[in-house]
C-alpha cells in the first residue's frame, strides 16, 4: 500500500472528468439545437443561431473541464479525506465512515461510503486509488448485516 503525505494533491483521472463534460457538452447541444431549429420548422439546413451557440458551448464546456481537471483534488491522511471540488472545501473524517460498499467500489472505482447518520458519500478513485486504501484502513467500519439493522430504509 502506497502512502502518501497529508499536504501532497491526490488529482482524480482526467480521462473520466473530460468524459463527462463531453457527455454534458452534447445533452446541451440538443437541447440548444431542437429549441433553436424547431421554431423555423426544419431541422436542416442549421439556422444561424447554431453557429453562434455551439461555439460557446464548446468554449464554456472546455473552460470548465480544465477548471475541473485543475481545481479538483483530494488530500488524505489518517484522519480524513479532504475533497477540494473548484475551490469548495469537503471533509470526511475517518471516525464518521461506518460501513463502506466494497464491491460496488472496486467495480465502479468510485468510493461509496456511508457516513453515521446513514447518509452515502461518492467520491471517485484518485489515480492510484489511495482513498479507498486509506477508507478501508482508518475507518471504523461494521458489517453489512449491522447497517441494514441500523438503516433499514438506506439502499446498499
Amino acid at each position: 500500500m502506497s502512502k502518501k503525505v497529508s499536504n501532497e494533491k491526490l488529482k482524480l483521472n482526467p480521462i473520466r472528468i473530460i468524459l463527462l463534460f463531453i457527455g454534458v457538452f452534447f445533452v446541451f447541444e440538443a437541447i440548444f439545437y431542437f429549441t433553436f431549429q424547431g421554431v423555423n420548422g426544419h431541422l436542416w439546413p442549421f439556422d444561424t443561431s447554431f453557429y453562434f451557440y455551439t461555439p460557446a458551448l464548446v468554449g464554456i464546456s472546455i473552460l470548465f473541464c480544465v477548471l475541473s481537471i485543475t481545481q479538483t483534488y483530494y488530500q488524505v491522511d489518517r484522519t480524513a479525506i479532504t475533497h477540494v471540488k473548484m475551490g469548495k472545501v469537503f471533509k470526511y473524517n475517518f471516525s464518521d465512515i461506518i460501513y463502506i460498499n466494497e464491491a460496488w467500489s472496486e467495480k465502479h472505482k468510485t468510493l461509496l461510503f456511508y457516513m453515521r447518520d446513514g447518509k452515502d458519500r461518492y467520491l471517485a478513485f484518485d489515480k492510484e486509488g489511495v482513498i479507498y486504501e486509506y477508507a478501508l484502513e482508518y475507518s471504523h467500519l461494521i458489517s453489512e448485516e449491522e447497517f441494514r439493522e441500523r438503516f433499514p430504509k438506506a439502499k446498499l
